[in-house]
């Protein structure tokens, strides 16, 4: 009840700061207000509520950020249905790495989660062995060196090699490992139009790697265009396999169940695990039976607040949005009863709002519950694959 209760305290007084912003007359004035008013807000009214807010960037940033970027009515609106959000049900979003920990990503607009700003665990990479000779143990050094996690280390003596030998397929593929590792993928990229002889341009474990950090990139066509090109190169069926694999990968990861399913069973004829080839079929199948929420559906119930949350799963923000709008507009009816019209007028346009931002807010919550499904059977595929 008490985190009920500071929301509702939080959205009384982040609204009447709002309000103050539609007398300004000019964008300049606007913002300027926005600071100051907010401000005063976070330095002297925030802690109240005791506790840091779980989201990124908290209910009063993100209201600043809304009022920068949107006209007043979408500002208030984004600010209203946000607060009745905060702390509830935080599954579906993102996570940031903060000061003060980890925290949930949500951005007023379309890029809620902005790609910079994610938080994704950093997996092993393991060096790349070839039966190549190693004169002078400096591909050796190499592979313990990224096998132990030093990829900046292995980077120095990769750019010593290469300066003292000839090209060396092997090393340049632990390049990118590195590389990769390091996230640093242009400069894969970079490496591999300007320092692969076009002879190992076609090498399978080169383009392997290529695929691997396009997928990284987030550019799911270019790297089942490598991956596909890659199966007819590959020497034996391991390699075969490895591709398939990816394939299957970037086909889900755009949501393409149906290609990833036959890409996956594909594996079933290869030298691949054979539990992971089951795994793998198993989830796109799930993807594919998955019923989906409907946003249309889910704005429509909430013409009863509460309740198009409460069908896509969020149960707790459907009860804050039900608290919120019933306490606005009982304040507002009791205001008009009692003639007390400006009160009336004030507590209106708060429940217009957080009426509106319920109507809005429940569409988004069922894009929001759909897009985590979507994802984690995407995550559970990656980490089957760990390319």
């Amino acid at each position: 009840m008490y985190r009920y209760l500071a929301s509702f305290f939080e959205a009384f007084l982040l609204c009447l700061l709002s309000l103050t912003l539609a007398a300004q007359s000019n964008t300049v004035n606007t913002e300027t207000s926005a600071s100051d008013y907010i401000g005063f807000y976070q330095k002297f009214i925030s802690g109240i509520r005791g506790q840091e807010c779980p989201m990124y960037p908290s209910c009063s940033n993100f209201a600043l950020t809304a009022f920068k970027e949107k006209d007043f009515a979408e500002a208030f609106m984004l600010t209203s249905e946000r607060l009745m959000r905060c702390g509830h049900d935080l599954h579906g979003y993102d996570i940031t790495e903060t000061n003060s920990g980890f925290k949930f990503l949500d951005f007023p607009g379309k890029d809620s989660s902005p790609k910079n700003l994610r938080y994704v665990s950093q997996q092993p990479y393991f060096a790349f062995a070839d039966t190549v000779s190693d004169a002078g143990g400096s591909v050796a050094f190499i592979r313990s060196l990224i096998n132990n996690g030093y990829y900046q280390q292995a980077i120095l003596e990769i750019k010593r090699a290469e300066f003292a030998v000839p090209f060396n397929v092997e090393i340049f593929i632990n390049e990118l490992v590195c590389l990769k590792a390091l996230n640093e993928y242009e400069k894969a990229i970079y490496a591999y139009e300007t320092q692969c002889p076009q002879t190992y341009k076609r090498d399978p474990e080169v383009l392997y790697q290529l695929a691997t950090i396009y997928y990284k990139l987030g550019n799911a066509d270019k790297a089942n265009q490598i991956a596909t090109d890659g199966v007819p190169a590959s020497h034996d069926d391991h390699q075969k396999a490895k591709f398939y694999a990816l394939q299957g990968l970037t086909y889900a990861s755009k949501y393409d169940w149906n290609a990833a399913k036959i890409s996956f069973m594909k594996l079933r004829e290869l030298p691949y695990r054979a539990d992971v080839t089951e795994s793998n079929i198993r989830l796109t199948e799930k993807a594919m039976a998955f019923k989906y929420k409907s946003p249309a559906k889910a704005s429509l119930l909430s013409i009863f607040p509460g309740l198009g949350y409460a069908y896509t799963g969020h149960p707790q923000t459907a009860v804050s949005s039900l608290l919120l709008n019933g306490v606005f507009a009982y304040a507002t009816v009791s205001s008009i009863q009692k003639k007390n019209y400006g009160v009336a007028a004030l507590t209106g346009l708060f429940s217009l709002s957080f009426y509106v931002a319920n109507i809005y807010g429940s569409g988004q919550s069922a894009k929001r519950h759909n897009e985590e499904m979507k994802k984690s059977i995407v995550n559970n595929l990656y980490y089957n694959i760990t390319p």
